[in-house]
Parts: C-alpha cells; structure tokens; sequence
C-alpha cells in the first residue's frame, strides 16, 4: 500500500483494494470534500493502531486535505496529528503556523455576514484594512475561497499582497496565487506560476494541476504522464485514478452519430426566453447527426411561445418540432408531455437539456459513446459546473449513504436519502473528470434509455413544480433494475444555479421540504438499502478493474 511506489505491479494493487474494500468499503465512494476526507482519515488512523500499512492512505488523504486547504486550521491539525515523521522543516514550520493560528479574536458571523452580500465595494471597504493587521492571515482563512468565487481577478490578487507574509510563509502566499492562477489566467501563465511552487512542500497539489493544465493546454501526453506518476506513489486516491483511467481509455466516438436518428433531444421552458434562444442556438451548432428535437412553451407570459416556434429555422427540415402549452403544468408533467409525443418515442434516446445551458460541440456523441461501453445503461449524465470564472462544480457523481448515516435536516422527519453529493459546489480543478456507476445523475443533462421509462415509469408529477423528481425518477429506474452512468469527462454549463439551490426564501424552502418528505414516502429503508448496496458493489467492481487494468498498462 505505498504511496511511494514507481515500480507498481498487480500484487501491490490486489493487497491494497483487498484490505480497503474489506475495512474501509466507503472508501470508493472519492478522497475528494473534506468532510469525507476527514472520515476516511479517522477510519484509517483508527485501522492503522493494528495494521501499519493503514497509515500509509491514513497520512496521504490528510496531506492532501491540508494542500487543498493550506490555510485550514483544521485540516493542519489533522495533518500535523498524522504525519508526525519524514515532514520537511520548511513545511513543518508552516503546519505549526497554520495550526496555532488564533481564531478567537475574528468575529467570524460578522465577516460570513460581510462576505455573503456578494458586494465587492463592502469587502473592499471593511476586510481588506484588516488583512494588512497582525491577524491578517488569519482573516484570509476564512474569506479566501469567497474572495475567488466573487468573480473578480483583483480581489484575491490583492487580498494576498496586502497580508504580511514572514520568510516561512511564503510558500503559502506562493500556492495561493497559484490556485488564483489556475482559476482566473491563461493556462500557460498558470502553469508558469505552478512550476514555482516547492515540489517538496506542494508535491501532491501541484502535479494534480499541472495535470489538468496540460489538457487545457491540449497536451494529453504530458497530462498522462504527470498523472500516471502522481498515481503511481499515491494509489490510495480515487480520484486520479479514475481519471487516468478515463484519459487512457476514452470511449471511442467515430461514427457513433450514425445512431443519432435514435435520438430525441428534448427542451421545456417558462418564461426564460433569452435562455432557451440561446440554448437551442448550442444544440443547433453542436453535432447531432439526425437527432430530432422537441422544445415546449411551458405556459409563459413572456416572448418564450415566439422563440421557440422561431427555433424551428435552426434546424433542418422536419427535425425540429415546437410544443405550446396554454398554462404553466411544471417540469415533471412538461417532461412527461415531451415524452408522449409520438416521435421523440420512436427512438431509443430522450435527452433532457435544461433551458439554459451552454454546451460543448461534442456533447452528444460523448454521451452516446458512454451509453455504448457501458451497455446501454438507463440513464446517462455529466459534469456540470457554472459559466463563468472561477468554473466551479453545480453537480457531479453522485451517490448515497445507507439510511441512518446523516442527520435529518427536517424536524419531526427520518430522513433515509442521504445523497453523497461529493463535489459540495466545489471549485472545479478537474477532480471529477472521469466516467463511472452512478446512482443519479444531473437533470441538467439528462440522457434516458426510452426503454427504463416504458418499464419504471415517466416522471412523478406529484413533485410538481419542482425538486427532486429527476432523483426520484432514477432511484425508481435504479431499483426496477437499471444502471446509470455518470460522464465526467464531458462538462456542460449551466447559466443559472439549480432550483434547489436558488430556494433561499420561505416559499421556496417549502417546496424543497415538502417534496422531500413526498421522496422519502416513496422509498422503504430495504429500497435505500438496495440501492446503496447494488452501488456500492458496482463502485468497487468499477474500481477494481480500473485498478488492474492500470497496473498492467502502467
């Protein structure tokens, strides 16, 4: 189970998945979201007490942790509580800092109150006098991933020249303009400022990112090469390995648009005009072959009606059909009424696009190449992350928990469905670009087998307007039978946050809370055991091949 192993053959691969999959099964689920993370690092400290080889992934998975959060005092401590030998001094004096870092004196519900306005005249105004103090780093900490998200390249930029960096910290300044870098310059800028960073402190982090650089940078051979030693000395992350696997082993896409006439390419939308012109214009410019599309006025008040009958002189003759509906019915009955349409049921096929996505020319043959290596599954989905920079995750691979593993967020409620959403809006630096088993994917993109529809049923119309009905609808297919395939190699934008996510007020949070309670009556604890049981075994297959096959190809 080394971490440090450049001589990798298949032995070490069985004894290492062997021992984790018989101790530490959750462990397939990712070493990404540091909640997890830090559950693995607990399960494998406790582990290691009886078996030494546990606290190789045990430091690992925590050094990881720290180098993705440099600035977390908890993550330091985790670090500093594991790896308590071979540390360099540089970066054990960086630790120690970072671990001590005093946090009584922040006012921390004062500057999350602060950085919530999104207002960058007030951040300007009220934090940035107190990043120049002697606590300054320390503010950093907690306002450092909000100042990258608000959009603007100056802000983290001048956020860490105005902190006071002593000689020892000054790597940390490094890696920070570093991940700044990577979010808001050209690739080539960023790498030039990731191959500064101090291999011996960074290592872990700064390969990872130049990985994706390199792909950015449309260098596969050298994202490959990066990636596989990175692998190599580090086989305990999930992660890097799935996605070396996918880079190696792409689903082959030539000529796979010759079955696109098996495709219906479905749309609806309620007064979100500009949006869907601008959507049905992407599916227009992307390769489609002969797929037919379908695009329903959901019953709006606004130019929507006009837009989408216009659509109709994108698309060639006869390949595009527009649907008006006199009263907005919600999305799962709209989905449903795309669905009875007597074409877009010939196919095999029912792409669901939600209205306001930026795609990919290559969008549809990347989903048709996954349905087809991994056998026609019953749904297949992909990354989806924001539109604009900083690029961070909406949804990725998701999963869930057996019943009883979280805390219920509804008072009164035992809540079975636990959803592992393991990109947590992360910022995305390309840690879920890779393809395996899901239990759900986004109804953002979502690509149905017509097949799972007839034999587990449309959409749940009981979850209208909205919220949780694409989740319920895959569990139901999931439980009839049918696999899903999440395709995180094949990212789409998305211009507006989830509904879910866009649920802040009273009303909106009704909903979502209602219809939650509406899921949970729908499903049994044996179902969610089922489905967390079937996943589970389908992950570590997955994982387990994956893990053989790059042995023997590395």
């Amino acid at each position: 189970m080394s971490t440090r192993n450049t001589n990798l053959i298949s032995s070490d691969i069985e004894k290492f998945l062997l021992e984790i999959k018989n101790n530490v099964p959750l462990w397939a689920l990712g070493t990404e979201e540091i909640s997890h993370q830090s559950g693995l690092i607990n399960t494998f400290q406790r582990l290691s007490a009886s078996n030494p080889s546990f606290a190789i992934p045990c430091r690992g998975i925590s050094l990881w942790m720290w180098m993705q959060n440099p600035l977390d005092t908890f993550a330091a401590r985790k670090f500093s509580e594991i790896n308590d030998i071979h540390v360099p001094e540089p970066l054990k004096n960086i630790i120690n800092f970072i671990s001590n870092s005093p946090t009584g004196n922040i006012p921390l519900d004062d500057l999350d109150n602060l950085l919530q306005t999104n207002d960058q005249t007030l951040v300007i105004k009220h934090l940035f006098p107190l990043l120049r103090g002697p606590d300054g780093i320390t503010w950093l900490n907690h306002s450092w991933d909000t100042l990258l998200r608000l959009g603007s390249p100056e802000l983290p930029k001048t956020a860490l020249d105005l902190v006071k960096w002593n000689d020892e910290l000054k790597p940390v300044k490094q890696r920070l303009y570093a991940q700044y870098s990577f979010l808001y310059l050209e690739p080539q800028e960023a790498l030039d400022a990731v191959n500064k960073l101090d291999g011996d402190i960074w290592g872990l982090w700064k390969e990872s990112i130049k990985c994706e650089l390199f792909l950015k940078l449309d260098d596969k051979d050298q994202a490959v090469e990066t990636l596989s030693a990175l692998w190599k000395e580090n086989i305990w992350n999930v992660n890097w390995g799935q996605k070396l696997h996918g880079l190696l082993n792409p689903a082959p896409t030539a000529n796979i648009l010759d079955s696109s006439d098996e495709v219906s390419i479905l749309l609806y939308s309620w007064n979100n005009a500009k949006l869907i012109e601008n959507t049905l214009k992407n599916v227009a410019d992307s390769n489609i072959g002969r797929a037919k599309i379908f695009a329903l006025n959901n019953g709006s008040s606004d130019n929507t009606g006009e837009v989408v009958k216009n659509a109709e002189n994108l698309f060639a003759k006869g390949q595009y059909q527009s649907i008006q509906l006199p009263v907005n019915v919600g999305a799962p009955a709209a989905r449903n009424w795309l669905l009875a349409e007597p074409e877009a049921r010939k196919g095999k096929w029912a792409v669901f696009l939600d209205d306001d996505v930026e795609l990919p020319e290559n969008w549809l043959e990347e989903l048709l190449a996954t349905a087809k290596q991994y056998k026609n599954p019953g749904a297949v989905g992909c990354r989806i992350t924001s539109t604009t920079n900083p690029t961070t995750l909406q949804s990725a691979d998701y999963h869930i928990f057996p019943p009883g593993a979280g805390t219920s967020q509804i008072e009164g409620l035992t809540e079975r469905i636990m959803v592992f959403d393991n990109c947590r809006s992360a910022l995305d630096y390309g840690q879920f670009s890779y393809t395996r088993p899901a239990v759900h994917v986004s109804g953002c993109c979502h690509m149905l087998n017509l097949e799972a529809i007839n034999n587990s049923g449309p959409f749940d119309v009981r979850f209208n307007p909205t919220q949780f009905d694409d989740l319920e609808r895959d569990l139901r297919a999931y439980l009839a039978g049918y696999n899903h395939v999440y395709a995180g190699q094949l990212r789409i934008g998305h211009i507006q946050h989830s509904s879910l996510a866009k649920a802040s007020n009273i009303k909106g949070m009704a909903q979502v809370f209602g219809n939650k309670i509406k899921l949970e009556s729908k499903f049994s604890e044996p179902d969610i055991n089922s489905i967390f049981s079937r996943d589970l075994i389908s992950l570590w297959s997955d994982t387990e091949n994956k893990w053989r096959e790059l042995a023997a190809m590395l």
